[in-house]
């Protein structure tokens, strides 16, 4: 039971939640925007103020909608400009977001418990 217990301790300790207050980020163009970083070491993300799904383009510099390729987040090319407010009809939902943080999640506890 005792190691039940210090096993159930040791996962939540390990998976690291992301800065939860709101930032001040600026896109390509030097416009301002607010989003909140969200996931762990699993997974993360940026989520502005409207809910949009963005990760940053290391290649590009620059903030871009998120997509999910080969069960990861990756920038989806469409830059995030600041004064568009209009939501894109393909950008991720929180909850697909969520599922994906999740399985990942669930993937990497079942990859410590198997035997060396």
């Amino acid at each position: 039971m005792t190691h039940l217990l210090l096993l159930m301790i040791t996962t939540l300790l390990t998976a690291a939640p992301a800065f939860q207050n709101q930032l001040t980020l600026r896109d390509s163009h030097g416009e301002s925007f607010h989003a909140q970083l969200k996931g762990d070491e699993y997974l993360n993300w940026f989520e502005s103020d409207v809910g949009e799904i963005l990760v940053f383009n290391k290649q590009h510099k620059r903030y871009e909608y998120a997509e999910i390729r080969h069960q990861t987040l990756v920038p989806s090319g469409i830059e995030k400009r600041a004064h568009v407010h209009k939501r894109l009809r393909h950008n991720l939902t929180d909850t697909q977001v969520r599922t994906l943080w999740q399985a990942l999640r669930t993937k990497a506890i079942q990859y410590r418990k198997m035997p060396r």
